[in-house]
């Protein structure tokens, strides 16, 4: 299980309000539970750390291979062809690429990842709105909004950020379809699929050859606890966008603790999969202990973390982390900043160790009394 260092910053009346609005990062830097980064707990294990411990002298001082070189180490890692693979520093790194070098006309379901939203140039969004309660994506009406709008692609999160839940296989593989034929891509992230029932047996990247519309979107921090790294990667048989790409990329965009980290992946497969499986375990409790608060209304989980509504008797999402923030030292993120009606009375919730997890249950019952 991971180690968090920890300097214990002293936590200011500022930081509060800074800490529960502002985008995530930095918050390693507090003596805090962080309910907010969508982090495995669980990996990577003590060994690699011990050996990234006894390299550090050697990485600390060295350049990273160049970004070809390094796209081997990761084609060996996801089990993908190299030439269909853009390495990158985390998938932010490509969202700008995408979006604002490419200038992207896209259509995004809402709420989701605000990145996807926010770095789209002037009148090249289309949003889509997901209705409530379930906020789930009809692929049908989706690929009809994305003809009649235009666009050159269209975003999914599966599973989506911020409602944890997954667009079902079939329809995932419909959407392709519709897609290709109307001449758009399908932009799919799925940073969070390894935290799914179904895993990456449902994942886009098996169908790469057949849909040379899709580009796999994944960030690797999440499924293996190393945000801090900052290694993605997009993965498409789409030769002219996946060389555009390349092309607005430096050559030495990844890190060499991300290097060594790729370098030793493989050997690690089988631990990754029983952290996931572990991670899935601890959410699914999460789940059904927010449930059982009365009035709270919660979605079933794919991913590493929990969308529910407060109850109706409650105070906002932003009062509650402000007071969990100061009374208890517990970070969690309340959805006011999404393009969501009546935001800040969703809480999305990261899962953490079962038993941190059932601290925070019990502060949050505290904290409504």
């Amino acid at each position: 299980m991971n180690s968090t260092a920890q300097i214990n910053v002293p936590l200011r009346s500022d930081d509060v309000f800074d800490l529960i609005n502002r985008f995530p990062g930095g918050y390693w830097k507090y003596d805090i539970k962080d309910f907010v980064l969508l982090v495995n707990p669980y990996f990577p294990p003590q060994a690699f750390l011990d050996e990234l411990k006894d390299a550090l002298p050697r990485l600390i001082t060295c350049y990273p291979s160049p970004n070809v070189q390094m796209v081997q180490l990761l084609a060996d890692a996801v089990k993908i062809p190299a030439n269909n693979l853009v390495i990158c520093n985390g998938v932010a790194e490509l969202i700008p690429i995408l979006l604002g070098r490419l200038g992207m006309r896209i259509a995004v379901p809402v709420p989701t990842f605000n990145p996807y939203e926010t770095t789209a140039l002037p009148g090249r969004l289309s949003r889509f709105i997901l209705p409530a309660p379930d906020f789930e994506l009809d692929v049908h009406c989706y690929a009809e909004f994305a003809r009649t709008n235009g666009v050159d692609g269209a975003v999914v999160i599966s599973p989506n950020n911020p409602t944890s839940r997954m667009v079902p296989y079939a329809d995932l593989l419909y959407l392709a379809s519709a897609l290709r034929a109307q001449q758009q891509l399908l932009l799919i992230d799925e940073s969070f699929i390894e935290f799914s029932e179904v895993g990456r047996s449902a994942s886009l990247e098996n169908h790469l050859l057949e849909f040379p519309n899709v580009i796999v979107l994944k960030s690797l921090g999440k499924i293996y606890g190393t945000c801090g790294l900052r290694i993605g990667y997009a993965a498409s048989a789409n030769a002219k966008t996946m060389n555009e790409i390349r092309a607005a990329l430096p050559t030495w965009n990844v890190n060499t603790f991300a290097e060594f980290f790729l370098s030793k992946l493989p050997h690690l497969a089988h631990a990754a999969e029983q952290s996931w499986m572990r991670v899935g375990s601890d959410r699914n409790k999460l789940y059904e202990e927010l449930r059982s608060i009365d009035g709270m209304r919660v979605l079933k989980p794919d991913a590493n973390f929990v969308f529910c509504e407060l109850p109706p008797h409650w105070p906002d999402g932003d009062v509650i982390a402000a007071k969990l923030l100061k009374d208890g030292r517990i970070l969690i993120r309340h959805n006011g900043g999404k393009t969501l009606q009546n935001g800040k009375r969703f809480l999305r919730i990261a899962s953490r160790t079962e038993d941190d997890n059932k601290f925070l249950v019990e502060a949050l019952k505290d904290v409504a009394d």
